[in-house]
């Protein structure tokens, strides 16, 4: 089937006003999820799925601003050594950040989402919540293939916000003002044949930090039957830099 697809000039730029900057260009320090091109955020991703630890690094970019359907939006762009790169496209509203298409680097054009999807709700507050897709991250088969059960199975995860104004240390330093959202779904699998089908938890902690975003994140997918493993990521910034 052919996904229809849309293509942004690289070479439109416009001078737009981040909603989430009080209209004011560059870098904002009050900013949970800053979207100013040139920023750039690098993580230690530690990864136990299958009985085995990985580690690696992932760089996250915001390569400029375009405009699409007369609207602003933000490329935004994800890179793991040996995997194919993704861009995303996000927009800044003044209730959330959202995210309307993506494209890898075998695309020739950015896929549209069927809707624009949450990825922040804005302005933070405690008990504030929101749905968005995932997929299982480290959920193997054991006996068939392919054993990613990420392929073909996507479910809807909730998102709350939990905490404001916490204070943690990760590789990157020593940070305060940051909110805390978590995100549960259950994943439901034919476990074993005694219990049949059931469901899987599967959490996702995530802290946004003023001034800086995403600062650590904690994926949760416990599971040990005779068919499936489940595991763990961890996600930490390592260093960032700010236009």
């Amino acid at each position: 089937m052919r996904r229809s697809g849309v293509s942004v000039g690289a070479g439109v730029g416009v001078g737009v006003c981040v909603l989430l900057a009080g209209c004011s260009p560059g870098h904002d320090s009050t900013s949970y999820f800053p979207l100013a091109p040139g920023a750039r955020w690098t993580y230690s991703v530690q990864t136990d799925a299958d009985g085995a630890a990985s580690r690696q690094q992932q760089t996250i970019s915001v390569l400029d601003e375009r405009r699409y359907d007369g609207k602003p939006l933000f490329i935004r762009r994800s890179e793991t050594p040996g995997n194919i790169g993704i861009e995303y496209w996000l927009r800044a509203q003044p209730d959330g950040i959202v995210r309307i298409a993506q494209r890898m680097d075998l695309e020739e054009f950015a896929a549209l989402d069927p809707a624009p999807r949450t990825v922040l709700k804005l302005p933070l507050a405690v008990g504030a919540s929101w749905r968005a897709p995932t997929v299982p991250y480290t959920v193997m088969r054991k006996n068939e293939y392919p054993r990613e059960v990420k392929y073909g199975r996507g479910m809807p995860m909730t998102y709350t916000v939990e905490a404001l104004d916490e204070k943690l240390t990760v590789p990157a330093g020593s940070f305060a003002h940051c909110a805390r959202v978590v995100g549960r779904a259950e994943m439901t699998l034919f476990t074993d044949p005694v219990r049949g089908f059931n469901k899987v938890p599967v959490t996702t902690t995530e802290w946004y930090c003023r001034g800086v975003g995403l600062v650590k994140l904690e994926r949760l997918e416990k599971l040990a039957t005779p068919f499936y493993s489940g595991g763990s990521v961890l996600m930490e910034l390592v260093e960032y830099r700010m236009p």
